[in-house]
């Protein structure tokens, strides 16, 4: 047991006492944030908040407006995470808020659901954001239900399916341009999950690209969020279905997937173009010496051997840096063709090609994968000397 009788009191001077109590209130305030505001016309009636949860909204809090039509609540935080509430009035939504630890936010509103809101920067941006696309969202709406009773085949209906496709178009730029411009704000998931009646805004095939970059970044800022754990889920499942089609629309052409990249003329070369009995699709990178020299040693020999038999070289540099690749093509006066992916190993291509390691060498035979693939520089001479003996 402590004795207090033994500490001096007088000397624990009232500022002491005052820093200590205001320390112990930002520790227990720091897990919370204040909502307050006023709506107007509204006299002890009940507002709703609600919390978005990864696939589902749940209502928090009820809140009675006292009779000037003012509330007020706190927010708890059981993480560091930010989060989504929503303040609803009789079904009416008021303020859609990503509030984070520590946020006062000030609601103004009234009845018909106008408001402002102050305290939270993104809060702001998102409802600026929500009334665009609700906007729209309604103009749509309306234009489908004058559609169901219209014969489908009349150029009213089709001047109606007309605006209803341009201002799709105009939410999905607005959308895109959002999710760009705050690509490292978690206001930017609903953006990018938003949809027009049942269809997905972000419907399209290459829109997987959208969801993979806007995960990858958000994950560096919030990894333990719980809605950039399901946007990365989304992202993975899509890009998968992405790089499947991709497979199917181009083996079906080609018999191998296509790859269309720049050569040191800024000039799209693509593989299915070159047309020769064989040719090696080469990955590297120029910013290595080992394979430098497997150009020198290895690639140069074999094409001066058996280009004039019918062998062509599709060499992809997997390198950021342009302009230190195409200096190093020119330096090492390489003949074949010499392409540069600029997104390295976060290429669609390393992913179609199952790339794991640097160098890597595909063989494609009279315009089909060749059943046995290289090991190592001594089995791809055998190859090649096999088909083009």
């Amino acid at each position: 047991m402590f004795d207090i009788s033994c500490f001096p009191i007088r000397s624990f001077r009232r500022s002491h006492l005052l820093g200590f109590f205001a320390l112990l209130f930002l520790a227990t305030s720091c897990h919370y944030a204040r909502l307050e505001g006023c709506v107007e016309g509204v006299d002890s009636d009940t507002l709703i908040v609600e919390k978005q949860f990864v696939s589902y909204k749940l209502a928090t809090d009820t809140l009675i407006t006292r009779p000037d039509g003012r509330f007020s609540c706190k927010l708890k935080f059981d993480s560091p995470n930010p989060e989504f509430y929503f303040v609803t009035y009789h079904g009416v939504r008021l303020a859609s808020l990503l509030v984070k630890q520590g946020d006062r936010i000030h609601i103004e509103a009234d009845t018909l659901g106008h408001c402002t809101v102050e305290g939270s920067e993104e809060s702001v941006r998102m409802m600026e954001s929500d009334r665009e696309y609700a906007k729209i969202n309604d103009r749509c709406a309306a234009l489908a239900l004058r559609l169901e009773g219209l014969p489908q085949n009349t150029k009213h209906a089709a001047n109606l399916r007309r605006e209803y496709f341009e201002n799709y178009i105009q939410l999905y730029r607005s959308s895109v341009r959002y999710i760009i411009e705050n690509n490292r704000s978690l206001t930017s998931v609903p953006v990018i999950f938003r949809k027009l009646g049942e269809l997905p805004v972000f419907s399209q095939r290459m829109d997987a690209l959208h969801f993979r970059s806007l995960a990858d970044t958000l994950a560096t800022c919030y990894p333990t969020s719980p809605y950039v754990r399901s946007l990365q889920k989304e992202a993975t499942a899509r890009m998968k279905q992405l790089n499947y089609s991709e497979r199917m629309d181009t083996v079906a052409v080609v018999g191998f997937p296509d790859i269309e990249l720049p050569d040191i003329r800024s000039e799209k070369v693509k593989l299915s173009s070159v047309d020769s009995k064989v040719i090696l699709l080469h990955f590297w990178t120029s910013t290595d010496g080992v394979q430098k020299l497997y150009n020198q040693d290895i690639l140069k020999p074999l094409y001066q051997q058996y280009h004039a038999k019918g062998l062509q070289i599709y060499q992809v540099a997997l390198d950021a840096d342009k302009f230190g690749w195409a200096q190093v093509v020119k330096a090492q006066k390489m003949p074949w063709i010499n392409v540069c992916d600029i997104r390295g190993g976060a290429s669609t291509n390393v992913m179609l090609y199952n790339v794991a390691n640097l160098p890597t060498t595909y063989v494609i035979a009279d315009g089909e994968m060749y059943a046995e693939q290289p090991k190592d520089a001594q089995s791809l001479r055998k190859i090649v000397e096999k088909i083009l003996k």
